[in-house]
């Protein structure tokens, strides 16, 4: 095809070199005429006549093979031009089937990929299959958790090595020091997914451990395995509406410091972290404001005993519910959706019953925040000022103070907070710095109790706790960490108690 192609075009090329060469042929001898004709202009008439004949014949001819030439040169002209339009459709061509070429090797690399993920979809299906958990609902159901072991060394007296809340005496009664580990703090878990109800989405999930908190109560830690539930949850999920009912921690304290060896109670717990779990349901609405930011506004009501460690035990008497705990919550959010800046307020009342016919209003107003401040920093932390907020986990562990012959009692004054400086590196990797403080009016506490009683949680006026952590996560579903906390405990009487804490965990999680 290439050499009729350039025929084609030269043919034309050499016909056109003939034309040119053929016209300065002939107009130079056109141009000799004239002085022949001046030569014989005194020669008679006839022969004046003749010449001008023949002159007249030679320029008729001379101008019929030009035109002869034009013609001759339009149409080679033509030609090239067609020949350029064919040149070019052909280079289009030739382009368009590299192109085709080409397309072709990656739609069959594309057809080979798929059967490939076809292949592997048909095997985790195959092994789903085998290895599904089913339910009666015949909607999907998932078994979490995370197999957690904590190795510990502790350095002076605390109420619990395993997961220490407050420092103690050191005195013949608790151990000095103390080593060892365990795997109490691994938790296992269900999530499912529920159908739709009025269009929102339903899930559940519920989430226990084998953790012995009741091993406080005597200050010494037991080797019993105890299976209780920690948290539980039902779901109701709206674009910008969220309903909830279940054991949780307060709506008031959404927050809490990141940590793997304190999971059984978060960290900080009775050291500025209101975390208790408590039945509740709660509202939360969305509603998005100017310049991407969003504000939540959130109500819950709950039931206000805890069942944990609080100050009624010291006194004997009884209490009766009189009304609910009610909790509100207006948040601000502006920023990434994935790592916002936050700022809340919130607050807590309740009503209870003592001693016959003794009523005390329950209270706390609490804040919370979260700053991304610059990359990879973020700051976090709470604040509580508020009165009878032991079932939330604070106020040194006491609602209320009574004198030792029960005539009279107080809902006990309490304030406290926690804040963590962390550094997410990567996703793999993070560094956290956290301080929390919990204390109660030394003056309600110190008139208000029976100085013969035992626990040392009746006599705690104020609760320190700091330290950091390092957290490496070398594959998505294994956590390695290693933690550092200090403990500052002060009581009604003595002076200021101390200890120290070192951790290291290594986690599973599925």
């Amino acid at each position: 095809m290439t050499a009729r192609v350039a025929g084609k075009v030269i043919y034309p090329h050499i016909l056109l070199a003939v034309v040119l060469g053929l016209s300065h042929v002939l107009i130079p001898i056109r141009a000799e005429e004239p002085p022949q004709a001046a030569n014989v202009a005194a020669s008679p008439s006839s022969s004046q006549a003749t010449a001008t004949s023949a002159d007249e014949a030679s320029m008729a001819d001379v101008l019929r093979r030009l035109d002869e030439m034009r013609g001759q040169l339009e149409g080679a002209r033509r030609q090239i031009e067609q020949l350029q339009s064919e040149v070019s459709t052909l280079r289009q061509q030739i382009n368009a089937a590299g192109e085709n070429s080409a397309s072709v090797a990656t739609l069959q690399e594309a057809v080979n990929e798929v059967k490939e993920d076809q292949e592997i979809t048909h095997s985790q299906v195959t092994t789903l299959q085998q290895t599904k958990i089913e339910s009666y609902s015949l909607y999907p159901v998932s078994f979490t958790g995370m197999v957690l072991l904590n190795s510990y060394a502790v350095d002076g007296s605390v109420d619990n090595p395993a997961l220490p809340l407050i420092a103690l005496s050191r005195n013949t009664f608790y151990p000095h020091h103390s080593l060892g580990a365990t795997l109490n703090q691994t938790q296992l878990g269900i999530d499912a997914a529920g159908p739709r109800l009025w269009s929102a989405r339903t899930s559940a999930q519920i989430v226990a451990d084998f953790f012995d908190n009741k091993g406080y109560t005597s200050s010494t830690s037991t080797a019993y395995n105890y299976f209780h539930i920690r948290t539980a949850e039902i779901d109701l999920d709206w674009p910008h509406t969220h309903v909830t009912a279940g054991l949780e921690a307060p709506l008031i304290s959404p927050l809490s410091p990141t940590s793997f060896a304190t999971v059984a109670e978060p960290s900080l717990a009775w050291a500025g972290n209101l975390w208790t779990w408590l039945p509740q349901l709660t509202l939360e609405q969305r509603v998005e404001m100017v310049h991407g930011s969003r504000a939540v506004l959130g109500f819950g009501i709950l039931d206000p005993e805890s069942g944990d460690i609080t100050g009624e035990v010291a006194s004997g008497i009884q209490r009766q519910n009189l009304q609910p705990g009610y909790e509100a919550r207006i948040a601000w959010e502006w920023g990434e959706e994935a790592h916002p800046f936050e700022l809340a307020a919130n607050g807590y009342y309740t009503r209870q019953l003592f001693y016959g016919d003794e009523k005390f209003d329950f209270w706390a107003g609490t804040a919370d925040w979260r700053f991304p401040i610059v990359k990879p920093l973020e700051i976090s932390g709470e604040f509580y000022r508020g009165r009878g907020i032991g079932d939330l986990g604070g106020g040194a562990f006491k609602n209320i103070a009574t004198v030792y012959d029960n005539e009279q009692s107080k809902s006990v004054d309490a304030e406290g907070g926690w804040t963590q400086l962390a550094a997410r590196f990567t996703s793999a990797a993070e560094l956290n710095a956290f301080y929390g403080i919990d204390a109660a009016n030394s003056g309600e506490v110190r008139f208000g109790i029976p100085m013969a009683a035992a626990s040392p949680y009746l006599f705690l006026i104020r609760n320190e706790s700091f330290g950091g952590n390092f957290i490496l996560r070398p594959h998505t579903y294994l956590v390695v960490s290693a933690e550092y906390r200090g403990l500052r405990s002060w009581y009604v009487l003595g002076p200021m108690r101390s200890a120290q804490n070192m951790t290291l965990t290594m986690g599973y999680i599925f």
